[in-house]
């Protein structure tokens, strides 16, 4: 592949690289509601973010926003 020519973009991203692109921590990732959760697949015991950051971004802007889970009182 030359130089001038770009690379594909992933088929799957880490949840680590996934919340970087989005602009949220790795926590945060984690406590988002099911119906905010990114489109992902497990393979073996690592779980890929199949869902590219700017169609989730968009799918929470028609959602009214992301919510996060909140925590149960002990």
């Amino acid at each position: 592949m030359s130089d001038s020519q770009s690379k594909p973009a992933p088929a799957g991203r880490s949840i680590d690289e996934w919340s970087r692109e989005v602009g949220i921590c790795r926590a945060t990732a984690y406590l988002l509601e099911d119906e905010c959760q990114p489109r992902s697949v497990k393979i073996g015991k690592r779980r890929l973010i199949i869902e590219a950051p700017s169609d989730w971004l968009s799918r929470m802007a028609k959602l009214g926003g992301a919510k996060i889970k909140r925590k149960q009182a002990a």
